[in-house]
């Protein structure tokens, strides 16, 4: 005999609460939870993180030791591998990842040091950190950082194509490498007369 229908639906009730369907009910209450957690946390790292560049005033930039990419505009070209750049109104002296100089020849340190002119003065940047890198610490002089411009040709790879300078650190130094030869084999640069580099 059929149970009443108040009956029966407390039997469906009863086998709800009891079978698999409670359990998927269950987990479905647990991701959206989860997902509230995760939400709320990301939402929180965002509007604690410094500003990026491109926004007004010193304050935009935060300590300059975390990960962030920044943009701004060339200051000064001190040598083929440091550069002061105008970021949201304060200078900062970019050492240029990838770029090494200590074994640029006297003969070809004028025209390296008017190659990085030519390319950079004036110019806006973006300025790439790498995370395989150590992160500078707080007081340091200089920030290291890849140079970006606005055609999205990197700095570090003109200079080593150019021939001025040697592949320095970082996480692309197997492409920076193949920039060096490119330049050996072309004879440009420091590769070329008058230096005629051979190593």
């Amino acid at each position: 005999m059929l149970p009443e229908p108040r009956h029966r639906a407390r039997t469906l009730l009863s086998a709800w609460s009891t079978g698999p369907r409670r359990m998927i009910a269950m987990l479905a209450v647990l991701v959206l939870v989860a997902l509230g957690i995760v939400g709320g946390l990301t939402i929180g790292r965002m509007s604690d993180s410094p500003a990026l560049a491109g926004e007004p005033g010193t304050a935009a930039l935060g300590p300059l030791t975390g990960p962030p990419t920044l943009y701004g505009r060339v200051q000064r070209v001190v040598d083929p591998a440091t550069v002061v750049v105008d970021v949201g109104g304060r200078p900062v002296t970019v050492s240029v990842i990838g770029v090494d100089t200590a074994s640029t020849p006297p003969c070809a340190r004028a025209d390296a040091q008017r190659f990085a002119q030519d390319f950079l003065d004036g110019q806006e940047v973006t300025l790439v950190p790498d995370p395989t890198l150590p992160a500078p610490a707080a007081d340091a002089p200089t920030w290291p950082a890849y140079l970006v411009i606005g055609t999205q040709q990197s700095y570090t790879d003109a200079a080593l194509v150019a021939g001025w300078v040697d592949p320095g650190q970082g996480r692309y130094r197997p492409g920076f490498e193949a920039g060096q030869r490119i330049a050996q084999d072309r004879r440009a640069g420091m590769w070329g007369p008058p230096c005629n580099r051979t190593s």
